[in-house]
């Protein structure tokens, strides 16, 4: 394709019946192309003439000249190309005609009766007023042969037409404009620069670069060939191009730089270094202008294309700018980028916008312009532009700082490189420790770089810092808590690391959970390390729910440094715990404070906890929602040994499995690097190969048992019993059953029994009691798992609840039950479809009509749509109340509850409602139990609802059994 047609299709066709109207109409047609510089008016319009020719035309090509002292020129030049064949010559005079004597038009034009004339003109504003009034004329005579007249005129940034047929009425340019037909030049589409690209400049675009080039051109041809001339011959990256683009250095920018007057020149310098949304006062004072002289400036720019035709004032295309940027000398642009951060500051513009100033000008020295850019990269950061953020604290780090304020700059550049590019991140915070000797401040960059480390999966590097942290600072004097603070991240790196790194320490933990400490961070530390103790040795609930809600961040230690790892360890302990509606309390909580960002681990560290205790609710829409904008960077992480990574992709796989989605689970875990073997012996991996299990459980038994035993083999020498963890022996034990291997499946089950008594939650028991009565028959398994849908029904767990609902249906449908076992079904499949675990209301469905003969009425299971009330969506982000709880079966009520419809409540509804049947506000309640009022709000309404109430006036005769 000619290059004038490429991405012109649609001209190229108006052009073309430009020709077709002349030869049916014989008469003179006539075509103006307008767009602004660099369009391709001039390379159409040859695409024009070769068309011309091809029909038979013949065709006189000119540009105009701009010499006004020649009359006629552009016409006799017009004029001499068509007679060159002929050898005659008519020549207007050079003369200015008077009145109506225009040297006969048609009469000097060589046009038989079967050659037809194409006349084309290039750049019309450049054409003497004479010829233009020659061509007007000519356009409105009949000549006796088909005629074409095709001009191109630049169209100025006002959308005007520039140049001297931009004029009066009378003037033959305006009117000869108002007789032709316009056609268009818009920028080029994305698709059509790849094509225009390979053309002009041999520069190979795919849709990624090509989109780039758009972003950065508007489409434009000539933007297009300045871009693209240093990569000629090459593919250049999407990063490249922009590398290009910000250096400035360009061709072609004299041809639109260079008319411009000192005025013009000084205010795009100005709306340049200044950016997009410049006002036209700001502009003005920074180019050295009165206002006046900047609004005749503006107009410069306006009608040279480079500035749009609106306020604020912004170049017409990015790259346009950046041509303007590459032209000022790197001290007069500083200067100018000073004098706008001073300027901006002054008028208090937005912090991001002075920092912008502030970091392209380098250190200026003074106090404020660090404050700036701190508080500036905070605000870009949760903007979601990262690199933005970088940008800014890399400045603040330039600008004179105290060692504790150069400190906290430094970790939170490296908390944000952490994500991004972790090596850097070390070598960062590494060289800043090595160079510093306050105390405070090498153990605030040992403690940051060791949480970096262990992050990254080196536990073992994460240790030897704070053991060299140790050895450097020494003992001070009545101050311990700095060492007390070492020994603590040491023992939570060595639980994230292989498990012979906490086996190898020099201090056994149950000597550093002695210890006791009232120093601030310090004493939470020490709290969630002992509660994460007591949830692994599974023996004392209360105390591990004291010593977690001891270890949550307060005040305003919420988003300080380490505030999102206190969260994870003391939400997850209460998660263990049971305390469902409170962990997601404090989930709410991290989610708004600074330290979990987008863009930080801090934030994964949240939402993993978030989908964790939905998880736990056995919402599974509500977790894969969460997890799944993750899942490109847990992938990513998770491939390289990341643990928090590790975590997160094995639960996403495993809700997935319960979803029924097992292929995008097993390809989750074939990205990740999850499904090889051998993993890594720390405590994630146990995650990992659970999550293994449950992709195979359904196509290859022997090798989820093989997995889930590895688990165990791995959690119990790390010295972890409690099933709340990872309830393995109970998993094994329902694929032994299932087998027949009854005698082993029993072992387990009844040793997950015995640690789940321990710990002493329903949740946990429950599911101990299920796997146990699938090792039994008869009467004994009924009797099994009516216990265990009772603890159940009491219990956060939808989802194993529905599990046991359905395994006691089909238990009682075997004995001949059929209304009891119709009813445990119903339950079954409703809780089933409320946590969107299809694959189990698909079996129920089934084993319902395989057993529909034992005479339980009805012959299908109906109803259980309105057995259960729908799930409700995951809760908004700024809520912090948990969930509504789905209603239990009555089947199974609790026989020390006062009245049957208490057991349909969860354990904090009651505890809710108990507070508020005393007599206590929803303020105080909330104090008491140290929720947000809103969820208090939250769970009265669902408790209201599942007892058929209206409030509570009503209470006293539920609690009385009436």
């Amino acid at each position: 394709m000619a290059l004038g047609k490429i991405g012109r299709r649609s001209e190229t066709t108006r052009l073309r019946a430009v020709l077709e109207q002349s030869r049916r109409e014989r008469g003179p047609v006539v075509a103006v192309i307008r767009g602004e510089p660099g369009a391709g008016k001039s390379t159409l319009l040859d695409a024009f003439r070769v068309e011309a020719s091809a029909a038979g035309f013949r065709v006189a090509v000119v540009r105009g000249t701009g010499a006004e002292d020649r009359p006629y020129a552009t016409a006799n030049r017009l004029i001499a190309q068509l007679r060159a064949d002929d050898g005659k010559l008519a020549e207007i005079q050079h003369c200015t005609p008077s009145g109506k004597d225009l040297g006969g038009p048609v009469a000097v034009v060589p046009t038989g009766q079967d050659v037809p004339v194409a006349l084309c003109v290039d750049d019309m504003a450049q054409v003497d007023s004479w010829s233009l009034r020659w061509l007007l004329e000519l356009s409105r005579t009949l000549p006796p042969a088909p005629l074409a007249i095709v001009l191109t005129v630049r169209i100025c940034g006002a959308g005007a037409v520039s140049g001297p047929a931009n004029g009066r009425p009378d003037e033959p340019g305006t009117a000869l404009l108002a007789a032709a037909e316009p056609i268009d030049l818009p920028g080029l589409r994305t698709h059509d620069l790849a094509e225009a690209a390979a053309a002009r400049c041999r520069v190979r675009l795919d849709t990624r670069t090509a989109a780039v080039c758009r972003e950065f051109t508007g489409g434009n041809p000539g933007l297009l060939h300045a871009l693209l001339a240093p990569h000629t011959g090459s593919a250049p990256t999407a990063d490249a191009l922009r590398a290009t683009a910000a250096s400035g250095a360009l061709t072609g920018a004299d041809r639109w730089l260079a008319p411009l007057s000192a005025s013009a020149l000084a205010l795009a310098r100005a709306v340049a270094v200044l950016g997009a949304g410049a006002e036209v006062v700001d502009s003005a004072e920074l180019a050295h202008l009165t206002v006046e002289e900047a609004l005749g400036a503006v107009d410069q720019l306006v009608e040279a294309c480079l500035l749009a035709n609106h306020t604020p004032l912004a170049f017409r295309h990015p790259l346009l700018e950046t041509m303007v940027l590459g032209r000022i000398a790197a001290g007069t642009r500083t200067a100018l980028h000073l004098r706008a951060a001073a300027l901006l500051r002054d008028r208090q513009a937005a912090t991001t916008t002075v920092a912008h100033h502030l970091a392209a000008a380098g250190p200026l020295g003074e106090e404020w312009a660090m404050r700036c850019l701190w508080r500036a990269a905070r605000q870009l950061e949760q903007e979601g532009r990262h690199q933005d953020a970088a940008r800014c604290l890399r400045a603040a780090l330039r600008e004179p700082l105290c060692p504790h304020e150069k400190s906290a700059v430094r970790r939170e550049l490296a908390e944000l490189d952490a994500f991004a590019d972790p090596e850097r991140a070390v070598r960062l915070l590494d060289a800043a420790r090595c160079e510093s000797h306050a105390p405070g401040v090498v153990l605030e960059y040992a403690l940051a770089l060791a949480a970096v480390l262990a992050e990254c999966g080196r536990a073992e590097d994460a240790v030897t810092v704070l053991d060299d942290a140790v050895a450097r600072l020494g003992r001070t004097a009545g101050d311990d808590s700095w060492q007390l603070r070492l020994r603590l991240h040491k023992a939570f790196a060595g639980r994230r690391g292989p498990l012979w790194l906490a086996q190898a320490a020099d201090e056994p933990l149950g000597n550093l959970t002695c210890r006791t400490s009232h120093q601030g961070i310090a004493s939470r530390e020490l709290a969630a390390l002992r509660a994460v103790q007591a949830v692994d040795a599974g023996a004392d609930r209360e105390a591990a729910v004291r010593h977690a809600r001891q270890g949550l961040p307060g005040g305003e230690e919420w988003g300080s440094a380490g505030s999102a790892t206190l969260l994870w360890h003391t939400c997850g302990v209460l998660v263990a715990a049971g305390e469902i509606a409170e962990a997601w309390t404090h989930c709410g909580r991290g989610r708004q404070v600074a330290g979990a960002r987008p863009g930080r681990w801090d934030h994964i560290k949240v939402e993993l906890l978030r989908a964790m205790v939905l998880r736990a609710r056995g919402d599974l829409h509500g977790a894969d929602a969460t997890l799944t904008p993750l899942a490109d960077r847990l992938l990513a992480f998770a491939a390289t040994g990341h643990p928090s990574a590790v975590t997160g992709v094995a639960a996403l796989a495993e809700v997935r499995v319960l979803k029924g989605l097992t292929d995008s689970a097993r390809s989750l875990l074939a990205e990740s690097g999850l499904e090889g073997d051998p993993l890594p012996w720390r405590r994630d991996s146990a995650h990992a190969l659970a999550a293994r299990a449950a992709v195979h459980e359904s196509d290859d038994p022997a090798r989820a048992l093989e997995d889930l035993l590895a688990a165990g083999r791995l959690l119990e020498e790390a010295g972890v019993r409690n099933p709340a963890v990872l309830p393995w022996r109970s998993r094994a034990a329902r694929l032994l059953a299932a087998r027949g291997e009854r005698k082993e499946a029993a072992e387990f089950a009844g040793a997950e029994v015995d640690d789940a008594r321990r710990w002493g939650t329903p949740e946990s028991l429950g599911r101990a009691l299920h796997a146990l009565a699938l090792t039994e028959t008869g009467e004994r398994r009924i009797d099994l798992l009516t216990d265990a849908a009772g603890l159940l029904a009491r219990s956060s767990d939808r989802l194993h609840h529905a599990f046991v609902q359905a395994d006691l249906g089909a238990g009682l449908a075997e004995l001949g039950r059929g209304k009891a076992a119709r009813a445990a079904s119903l339950s079954a499949l409703g809780l089933a479809r409320a946590c969107g675990a299809e694959p189990l209301a698909r079996r129920v469905q089934g084993a319902w009509r395989s057993l529909r003969g034992t005479g339980g009425g009805s012959r299908e299971l109906s109803g259980a749509q309105t057995a259960t009330p729908t799930p409700s969506a995951a809760p908004d982000s700024a809520s912090v109340a948990e969930p509504s709880a789905p209603p239990a079966s009555a089947m199974h009520a609790a026989p020390q509850s006062p009245s049957p419809l208490l057991d349909r409540l969860t354990p904090q509804e009651r505890k809710i409602l108990h507070l508020a049947k005393d007599g206590h506000s929803n303020r105080d309640i909330a104090g008491r139990l140290f929720v947000a009022v809103r969820t208090v709000e939250f769970h009265l309404s669902g408790a209201y609802r599942k007892l058929g109430i209206s409030g509570r006036r009503q209470l006293a005769q539920v609690f009385s059994g009436g």
